[in-house]
């Protein structure tokens, strides 16, 4: 009988062992925000990043490291795992969790890093202080979530050799481009998710400066309530997951059987 423990470590271990996909990916996201948010010209740069405001890009460079097949293809990342841990419910909640807070340890430190460093030089230590909290709790609860999307529509990781001497039938081609742009929809849209509630109760409750950034009441409110709902995800997300892939077992185990499905 594994525990939680041990299936984190094997989780770590995974990840910086060769050949690093995830790692890899979470880095190359990260280096594309920095390239795209100080050398794009101003216009590009408010396209392509909605948020606006002193420690933004903290919270866009957060995002955009989530963004990706880490977040959302969990159980065909590690198909080895995910078949073992398929026959008992128990074991495969408790891998998605393991998972889920790999990645979040991946992803939350250096966000709030980046945030505080962001809060210090502005000299807006309690907002910094708030707005870190928020950035180390939500990776923990948006993955969590992200995790249902490729429980029901995984794919295999392959070289994009494989993908192009196997793109016939195109549909599969089709298939698999398709899940590899979803994360840059599917976490965005959770993080709203666990994020707006709290925002709009800060903007209830507190207000804005002069400058429209978020009075202390205001981020303060808005941080306990991302928390709380964070919090919950947490604790239901690899539930949900787990029932979702409980559902959809024989079909998930045939493909994740079968890596020449691609």
């Amino acid at each position: 009988m594994t525990s939680f423990g041990a299936d984190l470590r094997v989780e770590f271990r995974r990840l910086f062992h060769a050949p690093w996909d995830d790692v890899l990916v979470i880095v190359g996201n990260a280096a594309l925000v920095c390239a795209g948010w100080f050398l794009l010209p101003a216009a590009a740069r408010q396209w392509l990043f909605t948020l606006t405001g002193p420690m933004a890009f903290a919270v866009v460079l957060e995002t955009w490291m989530l963004s990706d097949t880490p977040a959302t293809n969990m159980l065909a990342n590690d198909p080895q795992a995910a078949l073992a841990a398929l026959p008992d419910r128990v074991r495969l909640g408790r891998l998605v969790r393991a998972k889920t807070v790999a990645l979040a340890c991946l992803v939350g430190p250096p966000s709030a890093a980046v945030a505080a460093g962001l809060a210090i030089s502005d000299g807006r230590y309690t907002a910094g202080a708030v707005v870190c909290c928020v950035l180390l709790v939500v990776p923990f609860g948006a993955p969590a979530v992200a995790a249902w999307f490729g429980t029901v529509l995984p794919y295999h990781p392959r070289s994009l050799r494989w993908r192009w001497q196997h793109r016939r039938p195109y549909r599969r081609t089709f298939r698999w481009l398709m899940l590899v742009l979803a994360p840059y929809a599917v976490v965005p849209a959770v993080m709203i998710v666990l994020i707006t509630p709290g925002i709009l109760l800060g903007l209830a409750i507190g207000d804005r400066d002069p400058s429209g950034t978020f009075d202390t009441p205001a981020v303060i409110v808005a941080a306990v309530v991302t928390v709380l709902l964070t919090s919950v995800t947490i604790a239901f997300g690899p539930r949900v997951a787990r029932w979702l892939a409980g559902r959809h077992r024989d079909k998930l185990t045939d493909y994740l059987a079968d890596p020449e499905r691609g």
